[in-house]
């Protein structure tokens, strides 16, 4: 990882920021939030983001979305946000 974390170069480096927010997360939840439910699915919610980062390069993802000129395949692109966070979600 970069020596400044947010000038991340990759998508690599992007899922081991969001990576390690979540991990810091959890143990600030564990020391001083007392444990709060929602400080754990907010932290694992950053760790569904980290694995979805090395979506970004991801062709099928690219005709999904779309770009800037072309719409993506998906007429729902914010649901299907949603639905592949689901999928990294724990079932907890």
């Amino acid at each position: 990882m970069p020596d400044d974390p947010l000038k991340f170069q990759s998508p690599e480096e992007l899922e081991a920021l969001l990576g390690a927010l979540s991990s810091r997360l959890h143990y600030i939840n564990r020391v001083a939030a007392g444990e709060s439910g929602y400080y754990w699915w907010y932290a694992e919610l950053l760790r569904a983001a980290a694995r979805l980062a090395p979506l970004l390069n991801d062709e099928e993802m690219r005709k999904t979305f779309g770009d800037g000129w072309t719409p993506g395949t998906d007429p729902d692109p914010r649901a299907r946000m949603l639905v592949l966070l689901e999928e990294k979600l724990p079932r907890r």
